[in-house]
């Protein structure tokens, strides 16, 4: 079988783990925007492409795909999960299979405060959130919430924009001056985990959940973090995937404070600390190969060693560009 992968930018690890022998793919192929992102050079075959608001960026990606013979394909950035996911048909009509949860799912995923108000019509624990300063203000004369807070956009990715805020001005100033529509969350004081989870292409089901504590993040991702084996953890992310048209790789943030677990986000694409997983040999590529093979896969939620660290370091590469270019 032969993947490509969209927007590949620093995911080398991640393309190393589709090439590894006994994971299912004969070839990866890989696109990007820029020449410059390093994962494209660790592909079987990779093509730089137009930017994905590009009005013939589809048209690209479908003949990249039948040049290639492509039978998958597997969109990792934010913004372009939603546009695989709207035009699905394009692909499944040319025998392609987009691994990318529903429309529905991923555009309720990205915006924050709807994806916050899902959680809690079915009974999901979530920080209160709120999404005007006048709604903040009703919260604290109800004693729901108070100050420190945590402020982000409503629609951001990668942790930009996020700020913990002390002081009533410095709030009303921020939603004075921002251009982004912003929530304000209860600032959480305590630990928080990633979670890792794969539902199954064919069935929806969760069939593996990969638990960690994260110990430190940089800029949006987890640099630093512990595996670990919780039942309650396992079934509050059981009970959160089965409330949403989910397919392929997930990746949730959740908070533990004063004892309860709280939901954050769910992000409906790998996770920047799959890495972790998949060196405890929790291997999300195979089980989308068996799924891609018309294969479901068994359930094996929580099939992982805990106490195994990840540390992330900085790595490199050099090359020509020019010599690469296709």
């Amino acid at each position: 079988m032969n993947i490509l992968i969209l927007s590949c930018g620093t995911r080398n690890k991640l393309v190393r783990y589709f090439r590894e022998a006994g994971n299912g793919f004969e070839r990866v192929v890989g696109t990007d925007c820029s020449a410059y992102a390093p994962a494209l050079y660790e592909t079987d075959r990779h093509y730089l492409v137009p930017r994905m608001t590009a009005p013939d960026y589809l048209d690209v990606i479908l003949r990249i795909c039948r040049d290639e013979k492509i039978d998958a394909v597997l969109p990792l950035q934010e913004d372009e999960l939603y546009l695989i996911a709207s035009h699905r048909t394009r692909f499944t009509a040319e025998g392609i299979c987009p691994i990318v949860s529903s429309a529905e799912a991923v555009e309720l995923c990205r915006d924050k405060y709807a994806f916050y108000r899902h959680l809690t019509a079915h009974g999901l624990p979530a920080l209160p959130t709120f999404n005007s300063l006048e709604a903040f203000r009703q919260g604290c004369d109800a004693g729901q919430i108070g100050f420190p807070v945590f402020v982000k956009p409503v629609r951001g990715c990668g942790s930009m924009g996020i700020q913990k805020v002390e002081r009533p001005e410095l709030l009303e100033a921020l939603c004075r001056c921002s251009g982004d529509e912003l929530l304000i969350q209860a600032f959480a004081e305590g630990e928080e985990y990633g979670i890792d989870l794969y539902a199954d292409i064919h069935s929806h089901k969760t069939v593996s959940v990969f638990l960690k504590k994260k110990l430190r993040m940089r800029a949006g991702e987890t640099e630093k973090s512990v595996s670990v084996k919780d039942d309650a953890l396992f079934d509050l992310a059981k009970r959160t995937a089965d409330t949403l048209e989910l397919s392929g790789p997930i990746d949730m943030d959740i908070f533990c404070v004063d004892g309860n677990y709280y939901i954050s986000e769910v992000n409906p694409r790998f996770g920047g600390g799959y890495p972790h997983a998949y060196s405890c040999g929790v291997n999300f590529p195979k089980l989308i190969a068996a799924n891609l093979a018309g294969r479901e896969n068994a359930d094996a939620v929580g099939a992982y060693e805990e106490g195994v660290c990840m540390l992330k370091y900085t790595d490199l590469m050099t090359l020509r560009i020019e010599d690469q270019l296709p």
